[in-house]
């Protein structure tokens, strides 16, 4: 591949879900439009005039926007069923690279109150966990995290962990209980990454 030196400062658009508040590239949210004469509609292109919201391609953030009617809210419409069954189907088509939809999860964590931040809290915690680290975390904090059975090295640096939290900065490790009644969000995340891992060595990349 050539190289371009244009390509090292491209401008990348950001938006933020409506739902878990996490931010991604552009092209990895569904950009959903106040229709003029009510309702809601699908912007595919990204074009489309009026007022809009984003949302992740995930059936978590669908669920919980149907539920709340932040959705709804944010987009100061009515929005009935015909279109989130069409939503759904659409996210399930949409293709969105594996970091944003565990990014999404970790926000939505987040905001269920059940993430755990930092070693001392996670010594606190007595439960099972599932133990997480940014890529570039400190050699102490991964060996921490090597003392729990479930652990994994998240695609994320510790800038980019803090900002899928929203925490002031340096977040290195986090973890989500395993246990049967809280266990959902840790799930996801830890199928996730066994695709994605699956995925490298299908294409003969060594697994990070």
């Amino acid at each position: 591949m050539t190289y371009s030196p244009t390509n090292k400062n491209k401008h990348v658009p950001q938006r933020s879900c409506v739902i878990c508040r996490v931010k991604g590239d552009k092209k990895n949210l569904i950009r959903i439009v106040r229709h003029p004469e009510g309702g809601a509609v699908i912007d595919i292109a990204g074009k489309l005039p009026g007022r809009g919201a984003y949302i992740c391609p995930d059936d978590e953030c669908i669920s919980r926007a149907k539920k709340s009617g932040l959705l709804a809210h944010s987009l100061g419409t009515v929005i009935n069923d015909e279109f989130w069954n069409e939503l759904e189907d659409y996210a399930k088509n949409h293709e969105v690279d594996s970091d944003m939809k565990i990014r999404s999860v970790l926000g939505l964590s987040r905001k269920a109150g059940v993430l755990i931040i930092g070693t001392d809290n996670i010594s606190a915690n007595k439960h099972k966990l599932l133990v997480m680290t940014a890529r570039d975390c400190s050699e102490s904090v991964r060996e921490f995290a090597s003392r729990y059975e479930e652990n994994i090295t998240l695609n994320m640096t510790i800038e980019e962990l803090s900002e899928t939290i929203g925490s002031g900065g340096g977040v290195q490790i986090l973890a989500l209980p395993l246990t049967a009644k809280k266990a959902g969000f840790a799930d996801k995340i830890k199928n996730m990454a066994a695709r994605h891992a699956e995925g490298k060595t299908e294409r003969g990349t060594a697994i990070e």
